[in-house]
């Protein structure tokens, strides 16, 4: 009878190590591609965007006449700023930055899959007639199952501050 719990967990080990370096290489290539289609600068945010655009829709306006249109009128009654309810506070430092992290969504969907082909593998070498897995793949499925874990939760956090600094 031919053992093929060796052969199988090196494809599992190989198979994910070459996912990983393949979307690592597509998602450098994805952003290769904006930065060139972009023209060139890399923006670090929405704020670089913003400013770029908004000079050139003014058409040689000066910044004046812009800050005076958005001046708040002295006409308003006193009534209506009383019942108005107090401006959302500003984000806290650590939700910006984790609204800029953008690689916590790719990372989580990286090792979710790989977690779960894991899992698969070791069904699947559970039912071959050694029914013994290596020794280590219960340590290595559980730690790539808290990852994934972990990626996931801190993926959720990163759309929840990407939310909260809109």
């Amino acid at each position: 009878m031919i053992d093929l719990s060796a052969p199988m967990t090196y494809l599992l080990v190989m198979g994910s190590v070459a996912l990983s370096v393949l979307f690592t290489l597509g998602w450098a290539f994805s952003r290769l591609l904006r930065w060139v289609a972009s023209g060139f600068p890399l923006r670090s945010g929405k704020s670089a965007g913003k400013a770029r655009g908004a000079t050139s829709r003014r058409g040689g306006k000066t910044q004046k006449t812009a800050a005076a249109k958005c001046a708040p009128r002295s006409s308003a009654k006193p009534k209506a700023a009383k019942s108005v309810a107090k401006p959302p506070s500003e984000p806290w430092r650590i939700t910006q930055r984790l609204a800029t992290w953008h690689s916590s969504t790719a990372l989580a969907l990286v090792a979710a899959p790989t977690y779960l082909v894991a899992r698969f593998a070791e069904h699947g070498i559970g039912f071959r007639p050694p029914r013994t897995l290596p020794s280590g793949f219960n340590a290595l499925i559980s730690g790539l199952g808290w990852l994934a874990a972990g990626l996931i939760l801190l993926a959720l956090i990163h759309r929840l501050a990407v939310w909260r600094c809109r």
